[in-house]
């Protein structure tokens, strides 16, 4: 079972649409399906970059991974998701 929203500091109760997750998923988010995930990884990651406090644009860096992301396979994008979380 994965870690509930609480863990990670995410109230719950006092939030309709985290409470709406809850009981659509599960706690742990562990009934939502992989392309949900992926997708709502997406357009957070996009809302969450726009409200970005510095509004700094992406380094030449970034953009060269982005150029070149179909250089791994589904299974690296997916771990490098993971390493990119943590």
């Amino acid at each position: 079972m994965a870690k509930p929203l609480g863990y990670y500091s995410l109230d719950v109760l006092s939030n309709s649409l985290l409470l709406d997750m809850v009981e659509t998923w599960g706690e742990g988010l562990d009934d939502i399906t992989e392309a949900d995930t992926l997708w709502l990884i997406a357009r957070i990651a996009h809302e969450a970059w726009q409200q970005e406090p510095t509004n700094s644009p992406p380094t030449e860096g970034a953009e060269e991974v982005v150029d070149r992301i179909a250089e791994l396979s589904y299974h690296e994008k997916l771990r490098l998701l993971q390493a990119l979380a943590a």
